[in-house]
């Protein structure tokens, strides 16, 4: 891919060093250094449920636009566009496969409340240009845009945007955003994709882009919750070291 190229709507970071973090509780944790793979579930299964639907400010835009149209037929025209997009947002919804990442300098106490249950946690953090590295090339990556779902439209009508804006009152994430969409041909990577493309075997239907990573390329250091116990601390200590990744830090908290 050439390293000049940015999809418009994955704006990057202003620097490409700049530290992610994902905050993890224990099994969370053990998976991905068990596994060794990143794990980016459908856009379906993330728990909020605006992510990748159309904002009612969208929708409204639409609507002024119909309104405003000059005769029948273009107004005609408009409608049928909408009904087109809007069925191709519901229908790329579920596939779009999702990576997390939380971009700041310094750890944060709103993240540790919001993504971990109990003290028995961690975060790792990365880089975007080590995040880039490690994933797959037809894995878009960056920065989530916050907007009001109810009164602001989305900036173009390229699908992607559907996925990379959240509504405002998600704006403390802070999200750096990786993105997978099943590729069509074999050229752009559609046999790989389905190589690391999981269904869960306890939970029907929930669906998974798993891909390969050089975990200790990817993980910078890992953060001890602020609470964690000396008997988890030593767990997650033996963790890293068999993991070859550095010895976990505390926090700054």
């Amino acid at each position: 891919m050439n390293s000049e190229y940015r999809h418009p709507a994955f704006p990057p970071p202003p620097h490409p060093e700049v530290t992610l973090w994902r905050y993890l509780d224990f099994e969370k944790f053990k998976w991905f250094m068990e596994n060794q793979r990143v794990f980016m579930p459908s856009a379906q299964f993330l728990g909020d449920p605006l992510e990748g639907t159309t904002p009612v400010g969208h929708v409204e835009w639409w609507k002024d636009l119909m309104e405003s149209a000059e005769s029948e037929a273009k107004r005609k025209i408009i409608e049928g566009n909408y009904k087109k997009l809007s069925s191709f947002a519901d229908a790329f919804r579920p596939h779009y496969y999702v990576s997390c990442w939380h971009m700041n300098a310094v750890e944060s106490s709103k993240m540790w409340k919001a993504y971990t249950e109990s003290p028995d946690s961690v975060a790792v953090t990365t880089s975007y240009s080590a995040l880039r590295s490690a994933l797959p090339e037809y894995v878009e990556i960056g920065m989530v845009r916050y907007i009001d779902y109810e009164n602001e439209q989305l900036p173009s009508l390229n699908m992607f945007e559907f996925i990379t804006h959240k509504n405002i009152n998600y704006c403390f994430e802070r999200e750096v955003r990786a993105v997978a969409l099943p590729p069509v041909t074999e050229e752009l990577g559609s046999k790989h994709f389905q190589e690391n493309h999981f269904e869960s075997e306890s939970k029907k239907g929930f669906l998974v882009f798993a891909p390969s990573v050089d975990i200790t390329s990817l993980i910078h250091s890992v953060v001890l919750h602020p609470e964690a116990s000396s008997k988890f601390t030593e767990e997650i200590r033996a963790i890293c070291k068999n993991s070859n990744i550095p010895d976990p830090t505390t926090s700054e908290f």
